[in-house]
């Protein structure tokens, strides 16, 4: 087709999606609303002329206006790769025009709206978004039933509590979800002292900085207090009776010179030495030098209260609020919503849209996660670097979880798996680690491996790595110089 014919074309289009009696709009590749019919202004009580230039890169409103709480809906599904056909029930009811004059934001409208989003361009490109009150099709494949469940559940977690932006691995409606997110929302408007419980890896420190974020940034006539700007984290696994003095002197002295109180977190409190316990209890028992906050594990700190009291004095000194985290393990059901969640937090670009299989929620379904959240986080920042299409599947996870016995036991009898690479998976993996303890003496790498320099060299051939020491030669005159214990 020549290029008047062409613009011939989009014209009429262009004419056609005008006139449309469907709400219709647009977005362009960086989720900029370009396009809005008569239809769509109309039932936004808007002007389609003043909804373009609308940003809407988030599937959740930031704030309650009404363009925000706008662009929060016209926001595209997180896990879609932009390059199929797809139907997204909508996750929330309608915004359509206030008759007030003196409110701006949109009252809703209840009823089944279902949007169907069409791709304009092969490679990320605009988006052709139609709304309609009915479907009268089978999409077959296409309706997104989980991320608009994942999006209201977020959505209704939003409108509860106020203080979720940075806390995704809270998201989820289970129950230990609930109480955690009521517990998180208590903590974050008092000053109090704080315990965070929780097995290593479930967010605890995460979850210690961001009430700490939330309780500084407190502002507007609402404000009960606002928390010192000096933030000082314990790692109490690190702690000495030479080292923990001097820490504790320091904040005794920034607090002095800030004329503010300091916000103190002993993180990993079961792990304080128990030489370190008397100068923490006589530091703990003066006077309220600074906000106190602590996470532990639970069943640990269990243990070491019945060992000797005290443990009970300084827990009673940090424990005023609690909250507890409940394991992942325990809450499996939140697992969409995390995934979904954990997406919306990453910084937005177009390599990371993509769809999510069956067969990657499944695997991670499957497996103990020993780490908890914080693995999977870094199972998910795997899974999106190593991604090469469109979809997220398990082969793109980390070899520990989709080779896990439990993910093994439950696939189906007539399923295959693909053991070689498997296996070279797991060589590569500790090839790599080995080099990286001896990265410019190969026959040493191949010597803690039990194989033959010869063979690394194959493997990294094969593979097309390259090393400190170019292509290998020469590279095992460097002297190793082992550390004398």
């Amino acid at each position: 087709m020549d290029e008047n014919n062409r613009s011939t074309a989009k014209r009429q289009i262009a004419r056609l999606l005008g006139s449309s009696s469907l709400p219709i709009c647009v977005l362009s590749e960086e989720d900029t609303l370009v396009f809005a019919n008569d239809a769509m202004g109309a039932l936004l009580g808007r002007s389609p002329e003043s909804l373009l230039g609308l940003q809407c890169g988030t599937a959740l409103p930031i704030d309650g206006t009404a363009d925000s709480l706008l662009a929060g809906f016209f926001a595209l599904p997180v896990h879609w790769s932009r390059k199929v056909l797809k139907f997204v029930p909508e996750a929330g009811p309608f915004p359509v025009h206030n008759q007030s004059e003196t409110s701006p934001i949109p009252t809703v409208h209840g009823g089944q709206w279902m949007r169907c989003l069409i791709p304009l361009e092969q490679q990320d490109g605009c988006v052709l978004c139609i709304f309609s009150p009915t479907l009268d099709m089978e999409p077959d494949g296409f309706l997104d039933e989980r991320s608009a469940a994942c999006q209201r559940i977020m959505r209704e977690n939003r409108e509860r509590y106020a203080y979720l932006d940075e806390m995704w691995y809270l998201q989820g409606e289970s129950a230990g979800s609930k109480r955690a997110l009521e517990q998180v929302q208590l903590a974050v408007t008092n000053s109090l002292p704080l315990v965070i419980f929780g097995q290593k890896g479930s967010g605890r420190s995460w979850l210690a900085q961001s009430i700490q974020s939330q309780r500084r940034g407190l502002q507007g006539e609402d404000r009960k207090f606002v928390a010192g700007d000096s933030f000082v984290r314990i790692d109490c696994s690190l702690m000495d009776a030479d080292l923990l003095p001097s820490m504790l002197e320091v904040i005794e002295e920034s607090q002095l010179k800030l004329k503010a109180t300091p916000t103190v977190l002993l993180d990993s409190l079961e792990c304080l030495p128990v030489e370190c316990l008397s100068i923490l209890e006589t530091f703990l028992q003066g006077p309220a030098p600074a906000t106190r906050m602590a996470t532990c594990d639970a069943t640990a700190m269990d243990a070491l209260q019945e060992s000797d009291q005290r443990w009970r004095v300084i827990l009673s000194r940090t424990s005023v609020l609690r909250i507890d985290l409940p394991r992942l393990v325990d809450r499996l059901e939140d697992l969409d919503t995390l995934v979904t969640a954990w997406s919306m937090a990453q910084p937005k670009s177009k390599s990371n849209r993509y769809e999510i299989s069956e067969s990657f929620m499944e695997a991670l379904a499957a497996y103990a996660w020993p780490s908890d959240i914080e693995e999977l986080a870094e199972a998910l920042k795997h899974a999106a670097t190593k991604c090469k299409g469109a979809k997220l599947t398990e082969k793109d996870l980390p070899v520990n979880i989709r080779t896990c016995v439990s993910h093994i036991e439950q696939s189906q009898v007539d399923e295959t798996v693909d053991l070689d690479a498997i296996l070279e998976d797991i060589e590569k993996t500790m090839i790599l680690k080995a080099l990286d303890r001896f990265p410019q003496n190969k026959t040493s790498a191949a010597k803690i491996l039990n194989i033959s320099r010869a063979r690394l060299l194959r493997r990294l051939q094969q593979w097309g790595i390259q090393t400190l020491g170019g292509s290998g030669e020469g590279d095992d005159d460097m002297p190793v110089f082992n550390e004398v214990l």
